[in-house]
């Protein structure tokens, strides 16, 4: 491992369970010396990515605002999406969310509320757990197969708590398959209870390689008004609308 992946690998020890870390605790999941760590967590402190508070302790820092703020400008699914996103919600009146995968991680980058009566469990840039929610599933279902089954033996059975980990590779890659060939998800009470999904990927054109996704959230009466039908036609529209202003927008 590379000086630099060990020093954005402290990074990855904040958490919604762990808003502020220790020295003690970074030299502990690290390993590293007492002054490798300290001349580390210094780096981060100038770059500005984390900020000591106390004593001994340290929080995310204002860097980490300013690079969200780059995101939401120059994003580039959000560029190609947020007007077809706001166009869809403004329809609907249902909350639209765009999500993405990286590393191992589903999170959403962008939600769009109609109305400010939905309570998400789950909220931008918090990570979504795998195979949970429409958008997770869709865009868990378009990884390729060797990482797909890395993740469901590493993420999912290698996971108690999740509720998918008694299932066989067998059982799991169908649901993946039938996924991958209806181009949508619809789940229920899955991420946040009294609330439905209905999502689709946006796909690299030409390609089944999916950049991320488009989900329409709300609840089950708002669904049972609008048919899921016509919620499904209006989502894979506007993840396809996406995905052309992708290929055909210069960044």
């Amino acid at each position: 491992m590379s000086t630099l992946s060990k020093i954005l690998e402290i990074l990855d020890f904040f958490g919604p369970d762990s808003l502020q870390v220790s020295a003690e605790t970074i030299l502990e999941r690290t390993g590293l010396s007492k002054a490798t760590v300290y001349r580390h967590v210094r780096d981060l402190c100038d770059a500005g990515l984390i900020t000591r508070v106390g004593s001994g302790n340290y929080s995310l820092g204002p860097r980490i605002i300013e690079l969200d703020w780059m995101m939401r400008q120059y994003d580039p699914i959000l560029i190609a999406g947020r007007e077809a996103m706001h166009q869809l919600a403004e329809e609907t009146r249902l909350a639209v969310v765009s999500s993405v995968f990286y590393d191992d991680r589903i999170i959403n980058t962008y939600i769009v509320e109609p109305t400010e009566s939905f309570a998400f469990h789950f909220g931008r840039g918090q990570p979504i757990p795998l195979f949970s929610g429409a958008q997770s599933k869709v865009l868990l279902s378009y990884q390729k197969g060797r990482r797909l089954h890395k993740l469901f033996e590493e993420k999912i059975v290698g996971n108690a708590n999740h509720p998918y980990h008694d299932w066989s590779w067998q059982e799991f890659s169908r649901a993946t398959k039938k996924i991958r060939k209806d181009g949508y998800c619809v789940t229920s009470n899955e991420l946040t209870g009294g609330l439905k999904g209905i999502a689709a990927p946006i796909l690299r054109p030409g390609t089944k390689e999916a950049v991320g996704s488009i989900c329409a959230v709300g609840t089950e009466e708002m669904f049972a008004l609008l048919r899921d039908e016509s919620v499904i036609g209006r989502v894979t529209e506007t993840a396809d609308r996406i995905a052309i202003n992708l290929a055909t927008t210069a960044f």
